[in-house]
Order: C-alpha cells, then sequence, then structure tokens
C-alpha cells in the first residue's frame, strides 16, 4: 500500500476516533453535615439536562413528561389532579451560546410546569410532572435550578422516589410563602413506613423539617439540592446547608428524580386550586450517582482498574453563586449567567449513558456541521501531502 494512503488512513482514524474521557472514574463531591463529617464521594454516573437552551423536552429521553389521573380519594383532597403533558413545557433562551434573556415564549427561559387556575369543571386540576427515565439512581448528589411561584395553592416539588416509603422530598408550599415578613419556607422530608401508616404525615417526626430559606425563591433561580449517601441526607439551598436526616428511613433502594407543580385542594397541604395559572421554572437538573444496575457498575469497573490517572476522576464545581441567569438588580443578587456542565466540555462524559448534550449538540444539523468540517480538513491535508 502505498505510504500516501497510509498515512490517510491514519488522520481518517484519529478524526473519527473517540478520545479518551477524562472523567471516566466519575466524579467526586464533598459531602458535609454538622453530623457526617466532610467526606469526599466518588459518583460513577451523571445526568446533566441544561433546560435553559434544550428547546423541546419531548426528544430528551432522559426525561419522561408524564401524563396520568389520580382521583380525589386517591390524593386525598376535594379535587382529583390529571397530569398532563402539555403543562410541562420548555421556553429555552433563542441563542443557544447565550446564557442570559428572556424564553422564546417570554418570561423566565427554562422548563416550565403549570398549574391550571380555577375549579375544574371536572373535578380535575390540570398539573404537571417530569420523571427522570433511570429507575437505576442510589447515592448521589441531586441538584436542580429553580425558581418558585408566589402564587397561593400549589405545591412544587424536586424529589427522588421509589415508593410511598423511601421517599426524599423537597417540597414548597405557595400558601406559605409571606413577602412580608420574609417567610419561604421549604418542607424536607423523608417518607418512611411510619408516615405512611400516619397517613402520609411525616410531621413531627425527625423525618420532617421545616426551614426557612434565607431569599425570596419566587424572585430569581436558585440551586435546591440533597445528598444521598449511606445512611443520611443532606439538603442544600445555593450550597448552603439547611439540614441533615440520619434514620432509618434513609432508602436503600435505588430510584428516580420527579420534578411536579400539582393542586388538589387539600387543606392540609397543598390549598387551592389557584386562582390563577402557577408557573414554576427549572433551569436545570444535576444529578451525580451510583447506578444499581450490574453493566454500569462492570464498565466501571472495566475501564478504572489498575492505577488512575489523576484526570480519570473529576471534581464537581462548588455553587459560588446562585444560578441566576437574569438576577434584577433590584434583588442585590450577583447574576451569573453561564452554568458549568460536564457535558459541555470535551470528554468529560465519555462512556457514560447520556442521550442528549445540553446544548443540542447532537442534532443531525450539527453532525452535518462536524462531517463538513472533516471533509474540508481532510482535502486541506491531502492537498498538502500530494
Amino acid at each position: 500500500m502505498p505510504p500516501i494512503i497510509n498515512i490517510l488512513l491514519f488522520i481518517i482514524s484519529w478524526l473519527v476516533a473517540p478520545s479518551a474521557g477524562n472523567c471516566e472514574c466519575g466524579y467526586t463531591a464533598a459531602i458535609g453535615s454538622s453530623t457526617l463529617q466532610t467526606s469526599n464521594f466518588l459518583f460513577t454516573d451523571i445526568i446533566e439536562s441544561d433546560f435553559l437552551h434544550i428547546r423541546n423536552i419531548s426528544l430528551d429521553t432522559d426525561w419522561r413528561r408524564q401524563s396520568f389521573a389520580v382521583t380525589p380519594e386517591a390524593g386525598r383532597g376535594p379535587y382529583g389532579m390529571n397530569f398532563t403533558v402539555n403543562n410541562v413545557l420548555s421556553n429555552p433562551i433563542s441563542d443557544l451560546n447565550n446564557w442570559t434573556g428572556p424564553g422564546v415564549l417570554g418570561g423566565d427561559a427554562g422548563l416550565h410546569f403549570t398549574v391550571d387556575h380555577g375549579i375544574p369543571t371536572d373535578g380535575y386540576v390540570k398539573v404537571s410532572e417530569l420523571d427522570s427515565s433511570r429507575t437505576d439512581l442510589l447515592w448521589g448528589t441531586y441538584r436542580a435550578s429553580m425558581k418558585l411561584s408566589l402564587t397561593p395553592g400549589t405545591c412544587a416539588a424536586f424529589f427522588w422516589y421509589f415508593n410511598d416509603s423511601q421517599e426524599i422530598d423537597m417540597e414548597f408550599l405557595s400558601s406559605q410563602f409571606i413577602v412580608e415578613n420574609n417567610t419561604f419556607p421549604v418542607n424536607l422530608v423523608l417518607q418512611s413506613d411510619q408516615s405512611v401508616q400516619a397517613g402520609f404525615n411525616a410531621a413531627g417526626s425527625s423525618n420532617f423539617k421545616l426551614v426557612n430559606l434565607p431569599f425570596n425563591p419566587t424572585i430569581g433561580y436558585h440551586e435546591y439540592r440533597f445528598d444521598f449517601v449511606p445512611g443520611n441526607v443532606i439538603f442544600l439551598a445555593d450550597d448552603k446547608e439547611l439540614a441533615t436526616m440520619d434514620s432509618s428511613a434513609v432508602p436503600k433502594q435505588p430510584g428516580h428524580l420527579i420534578l411536579t407543580n400539582w393542586s388538589n385542594g387539600n387543606n392540609k397541604w397543598s390549598f387551592g386550586p389557584p386562582a390563577e395559572d402557577s408557573v414554576i421554572s427549572v433551569a436545570y437538573v444535576k444529578a451525580y450517582f451510583n447506578s444499581s444496575l450490574s453493566d454500569r457498575q462492570s464498565a466501571w469497573a472495566t475501564r478504572c482498574k489498575g492505577s488512575i490517572s489523576p484526570d480519570a476522576i473529576c471534581a464537581i464545581p462548588d455553587l459560588e453563586h446562585p444560578p441566576n441567569p437574569a438576577a434584577p438588580a433590584s434583588t442585590g443578587t450577583i447574576s451569573t449567567p453561564a452554568t458549568f456542565f460536564f457535558s459541555d466540555q470535551k470528554n468529560m462524559t465519555d462512556n457514560q449513558t447520556v442521550y442528549h448534550k445540553s446544548k443540542g449538540t447532537t442534532t443531525a444539523l450539527g453532525v452535518f456541521q462536524q462531517t463538513i468540517a472533516m471533509l474540508v480538513t481532510l482535502t486541506f491535508i491531502i492537498t498538502i501531502l500530494l
């Protein structure tokens, strides 16, 4: 075979071959609290979703919009709930390289979760929910950037779920928000066998804490987070610890993530329905976790056996400021338009089972552009060599 052909084959293989991942052994986070000494935990798997730039959530198979009904009896409220696909709506920033400004539909950029207003004529309030497709999420650090609603009569939540007795909740009742005295609580709950037996009421137990947030969650985006490790769950907001729970109620099974905004008129919880449509916005979800799947565990063990280079494990960046892409100057908060995603970096999510890069780099147009660029490069090299 002529030398020029060998050279061209080498160049082609170099251009199309994947590079080794810089984080292929996982992602590490410092987990610390008053009861759990600061420790570094290694998480092997990742889900990152940049809802500020995802143009159609139905195309992202990391997540599934939910469509189901809950009767008034099952929901323990005067009204039923109709979880509606169209009540979860993408409202991205039009420029994929821009991190500030309104969404294409106006208002806050991000993924919108709506609860319809008024008394439903059919007895069912239209509400919204998004579930992660993966159900193998075990120990991990789970984070969501959210802007909540001040409209009374809803329950917004970010939570991890296995079943009704193994559940980690961060729930926000808009009827509890009182602007005049800066009261903005979050309900932190570990559902357990005891709470199920008590009619899903964990209040009064060590597995329930009502904590007032040090900011108004309805003005801008803030990051809500829980770190779930063996025997402990630590809740945080904007990287500041809210509470730690260490009891037998800490789940031991794998589960999945849920984002939701709902109301059924229950006068002990959600109240409502709201007098006007209530919308919460979600800018991102980041999950760094250990999978319960044997094939994911085997894949990690295979690629990380032997010596591990310093680049093989990546530290999850600390949140320095609230993730506010468009913070009003009057709030005194710092606008932090860009948010770090490993999936936006070269070679940092190789060997992961991520479906969709944050900014849509796996689109047909992106593949076409990459192919054209490669052909141009090859033409240039051939011209030089010949």
